[in-house]
């Protein structure tokens, strides 16, 4: 995602501050060359393909549905809802942060998106100089984080097909441990996020392997190269079809992964797989032994065995052998 591929048409800056008996809400005009919109842009195009945020879907009956129909426009609406709830949960709940929120509808990637972002107060120190002439630090319990720092309480809601990815970390509100953005305000049951499931997959098919393979070193090496192959082709991950692939040579083992993975609701529909994720698996991979040595290996080495080779005796030790190395550089 780039910044061309963004169309801003509205954006509100508003404040979340237990001190303040509302929130204080502005409508902003944003441009690519000004400050604020070179924050708000970059904002936008980092977090689009992050893997780990969770996604769901608005239903007609959904809370949310009701929201988006409530005012003049959905973007007012949920402007409205949004920002008063978490309001309203700041000022009962103090493990909740204050701070800053920005709320934006924007074309991107030539569909329509309104999209959340909460940025937390930090605490730091500014230098001036005082009338007499004198350094003085003050610190100063409103700073908001850089463009680099990482946002941790977000939201994408594609209003062309009604999909949802929500971030927000764990908080204690109303005696309870939750994710307040998710399950208080937008009152809705996230789906595993694009790594989690990734991870829970790659779990399923490691624990097949050890259960069913004696040559488990090798087995579990095929795993990455597979699934780099079948997602450059298709895009997606399809559970099912992946295991009758990797495990056409054992039935059982195919069986039971598939088992498995229906266990933890992986083989509901194919996991979409994003390009940010798909670089991911692309990389290198990292092997770390029983005895704590790692070794980072790059995926089309990994059944090379002119270049990489495992050898496992009858005792089910492996030895790793590193060939035509030519020299070490590091």
């Amino acid at each position: 995602m780039r910044n061309k591929d963004i169309l801003i048409e509205e954006a509100v800056f508003c404040i979340f501050d237990i001190n303040l008996p509302f929130v204080n809400a502005t409508q902003v005009t944003l441009g690519t060359d000004d400050a604020e919109g070179k924050y708000v842009y970059s904002l936008l195009t980092k977090y689009f393909y992050e893997v780990t945020s969770r996604k769901a879907r608005i239903r007609p009956n959904d809370f949310m549905t009701e929201v988006l129909e409530r005012g003049e426009s959905p973007f007012a609406s949920v402007v409205e809802y949004v920002a008063n709830e978490i309001h309203a949960i700041l000022k009962s709940n103090p493990d909740v942060m204050p701070g800053n929120g920005i709320f934006v509808k924007a074309n991107m990637d030539e569909q329509e998106y309104i999209v959340f972002f909460k940025l937390n107060y930090q605490t730091k120190f500014i230098c001036n100089i005082d009338e007499a002439g004198l350094v003085e630090w003050k610190r100063n319990n409103k700073i908001l984080p850089s463009a680099g720092q990482k946002i941790t309480e977000y939201f994408y809601l594609n209003l062309s097909n009604g999909y949802i990815r929500v971030s927000d970390c764990e908080n204690f509100v109303d005696g309870h441990s939750c994710n307040y953005l998710a399950d208080h305000v937008l009152k809705l049951a996230m789906g595993k996020s694009e790594k989690e499931m990734v991870e829970a997959f790659e779990t399923v098919v490691h624990e097949t392997v050890k259960e069913v393979y004696e040559e488990v070193p090798q087995k579990l090496m095929e795993y990455r190269q597979t699934v780099s192959e079948i997602v450059q082709e298709k895009g997606t991950l399809d559970v099912e079809e992946f295991s009758q692939v990797f495990f056409a040579d054992n039935e059982k083992a195919m069986e039971q992964c598939i088992e498995k993975a229906r266990e933890e609701k992986l083989t509901e529909r194919p996991i979409t797989i994003s390009k940010k994720m798909e670089k991911q698996l692309n990389k290198k991979q990292k092997i770390v032994t029983e005895s704590g040595i790692e070794i980072i290996v790059p995926i089309e080495y990994l059944q090379n065995n002119d270049v990489f080779e495992y050898i496992q005796d009858e005792t089910g030790k492996v030895s790793i052998i590193i060939k035509d190395v030519g020299s070490i550089l590091k």
